[in-house]
């Protein structure tokens, strides 16, 4: 009979940790659904959402420019664009006929793939991190950024 008991209140015990973490997850979701629907009322549209280690950005684009986090970038501002892959240039745009400055070096290989793209604006270059997510995510959401700039520098 004591077996029985404890195997309850074992069982129990896991149900609700189960319940706890379902729960949290689905608060989460809640949480980043009304953030998102604040942000499409104001007029953005969410490019992509970047997950980081300590957050979830979400890369929004107006008809003034492109925002993440503290960041942005103007669309008048604009002159070119890099893709990084762990600091090697994947793809770029730029003006026809001048030179984006170069890119930073590449970085060793940690193992691990990690996304980011240069936005070049006059006067400054602006970094958008879009992770280092396996299965593709994060190389996924870089193209999603590099596409939208790309729009944007060439209109």
């Amino acid at each position: 009979m004591i077996i029985r008991i404890a195997a309850a209140l074992l069982l129990l015990a896991a149900l609700w940790v189960l319940f706890r973490f379902a729960m949290a997850l689905r608060w989460s979701k809640v949480v980043r659904e009304g953030s998102r629907s604040t942000e499409e009322s104001r007029g953005r549209k969410v490019v992509a959402e970047i997950p980081l280690p300590d957050e979830l950005l979400f890369f929004l684009e107006d008809d003034a420019g492109f925002y993440w986090g503290r960041s942005q970038a103007r669309k008048s501002e604009i002159l070119g664009a890099r893709l990084l892959l762990n600091g090697g240039v994947i793809g770029s745009f730029g003006p026809p006929g001048a030179a984006l400055p170069d890119p930073p070096p590449a970085e060793e290989y940690e193992g691990r793939e990690r996304w980011d793209v240069l936005i070049y604006c006059r006067g400054r270059t602006e970094a958008v991190p879009c992770g280092s997510l396996r299965e593709g995510v994060s190389r996924e959401i870089a193209a999603r950024v590099f596409e939208a700039v790309r729009r944007a520098g060439s209109s």
